[in-house]
């Protein structure tokens, strides 16, 4: 997949640090990531930076939200999944400061 986005994109990717398999955007005018699906029905999911993944996903919850994955930590922050009250998945994520 990598090989297909640079080729099509230019984009470069670096592997992160703590978290194999977990490639992200390098130099490609994006911010973005590639993994491995958890499941072959996954489809892309967009990630939000957000300043406090635990106050997001509260407020998330609050509003009708489902956790799909709770928080994580990768090498640049955490993540997590939500499914919105129309079950579309959305991914948020925090850098660490």
């Amino acid at each position: 997949l990598r090989d297909f986005y640079s080729s099509l994109q230019g984009w470069k990717f670096e592997e992160g640090k703590d978290t194999p398999d977990y490639w992200f955007t390098s130099d490609s005018g994006i911010k973005g990531a590639i993994l491995k699906r958890r499941n072959a029905k996954q489809a892309a999911t967009i990630y939000v930076n957000v300043k406090s993944i635990d106050d997001c996903i509260d407020e998330a919850k609050s509003l009708g939200a489902n956790v799909v994955v709770g928080k994580e930590e990768m090498s640049e922050g955490y993540y997590a999944l939500l499914e919105d009250p129309q079950k579309n998945v959305i991914g948020i994520s925090e850098n660490k400061s």
